[in-house]
């Protein structure tokens, strides 16, 4: 499938400029479009910056927490299911770099939120947090 081929160069190719600028750098510039562009922009933007989360250190990540949290946040009330699964794993890399320091920016994450999560993702959030 062509469109499917596309896809995948593309992610490829981010995933190769997420390693080519420095990981903070890249972080700011994603977050807004994670924010506010339409499937399937901020479905690769949210993919490209697990990535990222993954090299960035313990301590600049914390301080971008509130840069990044909000639009993984926004991001789980999305109607597609592909970019709720890509912010919990987004969340998951944040928590396997920082740890519970994670929690504290999760109040956002309301209650009936949880309640409405499916199955697979609440044993993600609670395996890990």
């Amino acid at each position: 499938n062509k469109t499917m081929q596309v896809v995948r160069s593309a992610e490829e190719a981010a995933t190769m400029l997420a390693t080519s600028i420095s990981p903070d750098q890249c972080i700011k510039v994603l977050c807004p479009i994670i924010q506010t562009a339409d499937y399937p922009i901020n479905l690769a933007a949210i993919k490209m910056q697990t990535k990222v989360i993954e090299r960035v250190p313990k301590e600049i990540l914390v301080q971008l927490l509130p840069e990044i949290v909000p639009g993984l946040i926004q991001g789980y009330d999305n109607s597609e299911s592909s970019i709720r699964k890509a912010c919990v794993f987004c969340l998951v890399a944040i928590h396997a770099v920082i740890g519970d320091e994670l929690k504290p920016h999760l109040n956002q994450l309301t209650s009936s939120k949880v309640s409405d999560m499916p199955h697979e993702d609440l044993i993600l959030i609670f395996f890990f947090f």
